[in-house]
């Protein structure tokens, strides 16, 4: 039994390996501007020492004003060493702790319940389930911080629990929660909560009396505080609460004004009633429970995904549409179960959009990826309750029933695939900024022809994606790199640099310009200007129109 287990999570993991791996530097189609900074950023530390902006081997990256958690960097850069700046050496490493994150789920429901019979089949069903997740692949194909967070998460959860039979791991779990925290912003939310939900259910052996015990507890706790204490002045300062303050709930000013105007509808607006009923605090905290439950709406987990067209799939939810079902079978039989470790899955599952429900793009996949955990582990007890069923009760009607839900299942598979790998690139072209790479590959071997380069503003960031894909010299540009005010969402934008001007396309003030190049949209350039050159989509429609003055 033990060979056919080690067999099957094999096999799984082939699974897992195919689905992330295939065609990765390619799908999805297109390579987006935080992409770019985390690849050229690493580039920058590998050619001099410092980032883009010139600061020495940070912690905390600067990139766009945003001011991004520094590990994913750090992971990209022996890949960008080995493989060069590319979209592999992005995209990679996330992949591959993807890969990882689906046999980590394999230990970690075993040790979640592993005083229960079934624990190894339920274990093997979520780790599969993880495998084909749409939410879990979506976030491992592209270089995404959250994805590598989730793995941190993950692999700390599962060593708390080892470390609670043998104190040793205590060290494993302090460190891997602890890069979670240098990895992405959500997780410095979510995870000081999971730590107290571990510590609560578990309090009886957390606390225990034990030399021993406690040594590798305090020595865990000591080793924490220390890795911690240069994240702490990063967190409160301006910089490091800069991305927040552009997207948090109190930006919106939305909620404010609702306040006044129903206070206006009273005849004293500054009356007891008025300010009791309503007051920022009430408006606020209804606007943020708004948006934390929107993370558990049915068409945002299995039907339409995030609004945000590179966080998801045409016509494709979060989650499978049969695992309406497992999930809804698997909560239902999970709390009626005398197990006091099924209370981590769902406090897992109630805190994971905390971080995202306090901004005012809700929901959102990016920032609850790892709500994927606690779904698919509910989900995977669902199915095995449905397999239990049909083994207790094989009558044709249940054989049917099973081969008829494994159909549906397939064809959710088959859908998803054909969905992101046929209809994505042609329904949300502008997801993932297709057309630079051509672009830059057309414009790098006639720039020298040129007086002036003048590049439209129309898609994100097109700065870093000059720089990634001419592989512009760092001690070079960094002398060049000025970032504007931040907007009002927290972000900056570099508007020049060398001959490369980055703005809106004026083509009545433009075309008076001579010997340039004036790449804009074709909303930007007008038909009877000297074309040299159109990109387009994979949809047909065009991305970039080239022309010469």
């Amino acid at each position: 039994m033990k060979k056919f287990q080690v067999f099957l999570i094999l096999l799984i993991l082939i699974l897992a390996a195919f689905l992330r791996l295939w065609k990765v530097s390619e799908y999805p189609t297109g390579f987006n501007a935080d992409e770019a900074a985390i690849g050229y950023n690493a580039y920058s530390l590998l050619k001099t020492g410092q980032d883009e902006y010139g600061a020495s081997w940070p912690l905390v990256f600067k990139s766009f004003g945003d001011y991004k958690p520094g590990l994913y960097f750090y992971l990209v850069l022996p890949f960008v060493k080995i493989f060069g700046l590319n979209e592999l050496a992005v995209r990679l490493p996330s992949a591959i702790l993807g890969i990882l994150t689906v046999l980590l789920v394999y230990f970690l429901v075993k040790e979640i319940f592993r005083d229960l019979p079934f624990a190894i089949s339920y274990s093997l069903f979520a780790s599969f389930l993880l495998a084909i997740s749409p939410w879990h692949l979506h976030f491992s194909r592209g270089g995404w911080e959250t994805n590598t967070a989730t793995f941190f998460i993950t692999a700390g959860t599962f060593f708390f629990l080892k470390a609670l039979k043998n104190p040793k791991f205590y060290l494993l779990f302090a460190i891997c929660y602890l890069l979670s925290l240098y990895t992405y912003h959500s997780a410095r939310i979510i995870v000081p909560f999971l730590l107290l939900i571990l510590c609560l259910i578990n309090r009886r052996k957390v606390f225990r009396r034990q030399f021993d015990y406690s040594k590798w507890l305090l020595v865990s706790f000591i080793l924490a505080f220390i890795l911690a204490l240069p994240l702490l002045p990063m967190m409160f300062s301006e910089e490091g609460q800069a991305r927040f303050s552009g997207l948090s709930i109190f930006a919106d000013q939305g909620p404010f004004w609702a306040t006044n105007e129903a206070r206006g509808e009273h005849q004293n607006p500054n009356g007891i009633t008025a300010v009791v009923f309503h007051n920022k605090v009430i408006s606020y905290g209804r606007s943020w429970l708004k948006g934390y439950l929107s993370h558990f709406d049915l068409r945002f987990l299995f039907i339409t995904g995030d609004s945000i067209e590179r966080n998801k799939v045409p016509e494709m939810g979060l989650l499978y549409f049969f695992e309406i079902f497992t999930v809804a079978i698997g909560s239902y039989f999970l709390l009626k179960m005398k197990n006091k470790n099924k209370w981590l899955v769902f406090f897992w599952l109630s805190i994971s959009p905390l971080a995202s429900s306090l901004t005012f793009q809700t929901p959102h996949a990016l920032r609850a990826h790892n709500m994927v955990i606690p779904l698919t582990i509910i989900s995977a007890f669902g199915v095995y309750k449905i397999l239990q069923w049909t083994k207790e009760n094989m009558s044709s009607i249940f054989v049917i029933g099973l081969l008829g839900y494994c159909f549906i299942g397939l064809l959710n598979l088959c859908y998803y695939l054909r969905q992101y790998y046929v209809e994505y690139p042609k329904r949300y072209p502008l997801a993932w900024e297709h057309g630079f790479k051509e672009l830059v590959e057309l414009v790098e071997p006639i720039q020298d022809k040129y007086d002036q380069i003048i590049i439209t503003d129309r898609y994100d960031q097109p700065y870093i994606l000059f720089l990634f894909y001419l592989k512009y010299p760092p001690e070079k540009y960094q002398p060049q790199a000025k970032l504007t005010m931040r907007d009002r969402f927290g972000f900056g934008t570099v508007r020049s640099f060398d001959k490369f001007e980055f703005r809106k396309i004026d083509w009545e003030e433009d075309k008076k310009t001579r010997n340039a190049l004036i790449i804009g949209t074709d909303e930007e350039i007008p038909d009877d200007a000297n074309i040299i050159k159109t990109i387009y989509f994979q949809n047909n429609q065009p991305v970039f129109q080239i022309a010469e003055r």
